[in-house]
């Protein structure tokens, strides 16, 4: 019976799904550098515009480098969404440093990137299993880069304030939904690893 249940539940993940559970401490690595990004927007609210530009690419480079190397990490073929969307945040990072961006260009970049990175995370959360919560608090993060680019939409000719408020905002909902994803993630590797053992004890 017990080796029934231990197949039931290494059945239940594709292997994308059992390599994500595996690293979750990546991810929650990703949902602390958002926090940390949206609450130094949240403490220095008189940062000037162009340090603004300055730490989202900062921020972008890092939690992109880290997103390509939790998709290395996992090294499956369906974490191909995990794998863009860092190339795509380090990428947009450089050319945040790089390129002397005016406040209306960079809100133009920032939806770009919004609607980029959201879809890919949508994708990646439709690759886990929709009856886990996991894959519905992804999902609630991408859904939150989107609404990153729907506001910044509507901003466009917003003062600058309003357009760190939403920076902040959104990175801390978005660190908070990963950080969540990842205790969910490691609750369930807690789980396999007990099954796993209780399966190889009686046998």
């Amino acid at each position: 019976m017990s080796h029934t249940v231990g197949i039931a539940y290494a059945s239940s993940f594709s292997p994308t799904s059992r390599a994500l559970v595996r690293n979750w401490w990546m991810m929650a690595i990703r949902g602390a550098l958002a926090i940390a990004f949206g609450a130094a927007l949240l403490l220095c609210p008189d940062v000037t515009f162009s340090s603004v530009v300055l730490l989202f690419g900062v921020y972008a480079i890092v939690d992109g480098g880290w997103s390509v190397a939790a998709a290395n990490r996992v090294s499956t073929r369906l974490a191909w969404p995990v794998l863009l969307e860092g190339l795509v945040s380090v990428a947009i990072g450089v050319l945040a440093l790089v390129w002397p961006f005016m406040p209306r260009s960079f809100v133009h970049l920032l939806i770009f990137w919004g609607v980029v990175t959201g879809v890919l995370e949508l994708a990646a959360a439709l690759r886990l299993p929709l009856r886990q919560a996991s894959a519905w608090v992804v999902g609630t993060a991408g859904a939150s880069s989107l609404m990153l680019a729907f506001f910044m939409f509507l901003l466009t000719h917003a003062d600058d304030s309003a357009v760190v408020r939403v920076m902040a905002t959104y990175a801390v909902v978005f660190g908070v939904a990963m950080l969540l994803a990842a205790m969910l993630f490691s609750r369930t590797s807690r789980n396999g690893r007990g099954v796993v053992g209780y399966t190889h004890h009686t046998r």
